[in-house]
């Protein structure tokens, strides 16, 4: 490996030198694109600085007119105030300034009209300066702004000044011509979203949308920041016309000043020193891929042979560490969950598992499963695949090899149950390995949906005769442990299995409990009578009875002694099969004690258990106190 690092090192010096020139050409074209920013940014300036220069003399001549009207003892006749009026109305920024009175009375220029009727006195609440929103002139008919200055007399105002700006000639008051004209220029009232100026008589509200633009500067949502009066920069394209959008604030009332230009009028100089910029240094690219080409090739020659190697060490080293697992646990289960665990991770699989499966008796022995998909309903229709369709699975299995299928959809026909229950379970791939035993195949290993590795069958295959073996060393344990559960006479559960079970349940809060305690009675007298063996039927018989009502809460705790313990049972239920195993033990002539409790709720468990076993002994000392009365009267 290093020496073919040093065979690169050659490349590796000119792929330095070819990026660090690549990187002073780029910083060079973004200087570039920088100062074409800033043009923008300062072009956008110098138009609010001409807005803001025209509006703050025009609306301060205003204020002092309105303030000398305010000063006089009387408020202005149509002849005083055309007079003040009428020269600034030729030089202003408004297309007229109307004098509207308190008695609704307004006076106006505006074609040769003196006085005109209005209720817009009544209409205004405001005593400070007012611009209102745009609206259509009702004496020009066009879109117009109207600016009040109020004209007070005794502290209450008496008057307006209102100076109406026509938006269509706006453009024409705050000419600043900027990259030859070629920008459309618009000022937005950002109260209610109207266009107050626009140069070019063209809007497209779609421009305004936040869909397929990408914002320059500052990195943030572009309506948002229009409507809280933010600045800042948007490219987009529109028609396929990559364009820049600055907008800022007017700083008058709620004016926002956006301006429009094409990408290759704002940033002409920078898109051609690009272009240059970008072709030197594809030119240089593809020399160096060329040149790197023949040696890279070499490099990953050995590295994939490396890697090759790297991966069947790996693999080794998983397997040793899953058979030490298997070796040196005693809890055979919980090594293979681990196991199953490792191989998950090693295929990177949704899920894996382990089906020991009797196809003769068409049962499941046992299951092991691991993975991000853990879900009954899969097994369930994994085991009924391979039991029902057993003829299916043998012939897929034909050679007793494993597979792995790439594409299901691909590789298995669709009329096959195979296709449709993959396909219902969502497995795309699969890796699939048979438990053989003596030429017959016992089980399944398979692992749905691996990522990598998926090649590597002779690393389960090595991994099944480990699996097997524990999976028969745990069923031999399981064996054993139910012999100690079980009682050899009866084959019910035994006193070690009854022990169990209060232990587990001493500090347990219980409910809906029924405990039955039950004695044989007479069964030493039948011992000397008929002989143990008699003795021992009886027993059998009274145990089956209890099994056959109580299925797995009976217990056999002493020679002809039985508990039963039933959890979440109604009383009702309980009661039903107590009646019951009373009728049957009366059918069989077997005579027993019994002493029962039923327990909405239990805290105590031993308690109830002393208390049911106090009744069984009245109960059975009321059976001999009868039985000496027979033998006495006989």
């Amino acid at each position: 490996m290093k020496k073919q690092i040093n065979q690169l090192l050659p490349t590796l010096l000119v792929m330095i030198l070819i990026l660090a020139l690549t990187v002073t050409t780029y910083n060079i074209s973004f200087k570039q694109e920088e100062s074409c920013y800033n043009r923008l940014e300062n072009a956008s300036n110098a138009i609010i600085q001409s807005i803001q220069n025209r509006m703050q003399d025009d609306l301060n001549y205003l204020r002092l007119i309105g303030k000398d009207f305010s000063n006089e003892d009387h408020l202005p006749t149509y002849e005083e105030y055309s007079s003040r009026l009428s020269t600034f109305e030729d030089v202003s920024l408004f297309e007229r300034v109307d004098l509207l009175m308190q008695n609704n009375t307004m006076y106006t220029m505006h074609k040769d009209a003196q006085q005109i009727q209005s209720n817009d006195f009544l209409t205004l609440d405001f005593n400070a300066e007012y611009m209102d929103l745009a609206h259509i002139d009702s004496m020009t008919n066009k879109k117009s702004v109207n600016y009040y200055v109020p004209i007070k007399q005794n502290e209450s105002v008496v008057a307006y000044l209102v100076g109406v700006i026509q938006c269509d000639t706006l453009d024409e008051q705050f000419y600043t011509q900027i990259y030859n004209g070629k920008t459309q220029n618009l000022i937005i009232d950002t109260t209610d979203g109207q266009v107050v100026m626009n140069n070019q008589d063209i809007l497209d509200y779609d421009t305004f949308s936040t869909n397929g633009c990408k914002l320059l500067s500052p990195k943030k949502d572009v309506i948002k920041q229009i409507h809280a009066l933010k600045s800042g920069v948007v490219k987009f394209e529109k028609d396929g016309i990559k364009k820049y959008l600055s907008y800022k604030p007017v700083k008058v009332y709620n004016w926002e000043l956006i301006v429009i230009v094409d990408e290759d009028v704002a940033f002409a100089s920078a898109l051609a020193l690009k272009k240059n910029y970008m072709a030197m240094v594809i030119c240089e690219v593809v020399i160096l891929l060329l040149y790197c080409g023949f040696h890279i090739t070499k490099v990953r020659r050995i590295s994939k042979k490396s890697n090759e190697f790297e991966k069947d060490l790996n693999v080794s080293h998983t397997l040793i560490q899953c058979v030490r697992k298997l070796s040196n646990d005693t809890n055979q289960k919980g090594a293979i969950d681990d196991i199953l665990k490792t191989i998950c991770e090693f295929y990177q699989a949704e899920r894996c598992y382990v089906l020991d499966l009797d196809f003769e008796n068409k049962q499941t022995n046992s299951i092991y499963e691991y993975g991000n998909r853990h879900d009954d309903i899969h097994i369930d229709h994994m085991v009924h695949l391979c039991l029902e369709h057993m003829d299916l699975v043998n012939q897929f299995f034909e050679n007793q090899k494993s597979y792995y299928i790439e594409d299901v959809t691909r590789e298995i026909s669709k009329t096959s149950p195979i296709y449709s229950s993959f396909i219902s379970q969502k497995i795309q791939s699969i890796i699939l390995v048979p438990f053989v035993d003596n030429h017959q195949i016992k089980g399944v290993f398979a692992v749905d949906n691996p990522k990598q590795n998926y090649y590597q069958k002779n690393f389960l295959e090595s991994l099944c005769f480990f699996i097997k073996t524990a999976m028969a060393r745990e069923k031999e344990k399981k064996h054993l442990e139910n012999l100690s559960y079980v009682d050899s006479l009866t084959y019910a559960q035994n006193r070690n299995h009854f022990n169990e079970y209060i232990e587990k349940n001493r500090r347990k809060e219980l409910y809906s409990v029924g405990v039955i305690y039950l004695d044989l009675n007479g069964l030493k007298e039948i011992n000397d009578k008929m002989g143990h063996l008699a003795g021992d039927t009886l027993i059998i018989s009274a145990s089956y009875v209890l099994q056959e009502i109580f299925a797995d809460n009976s217990y056999r705790i002493g020679g002809d002694e039985f508990v039963v313990i039933e959890q979440d049972v109604l009383e009702s239920e309980f009661m039903s099969k107590y009646n019951k195993l009373l009728v049957r033990m009366k059918e069989l002539e077997i005579s027993v004690a019994t002493g029962y409790i039923w327990k909405e709720r239990c805290l105590n468990l031993s308690e109830i258990l002393q208390a049911a076993d106090q009744k069984m002994y009245e109960d059975k000392k009321r059976y001999y106190s009868i039985a000496q009365k027979d033998r006495r009267r006989r």
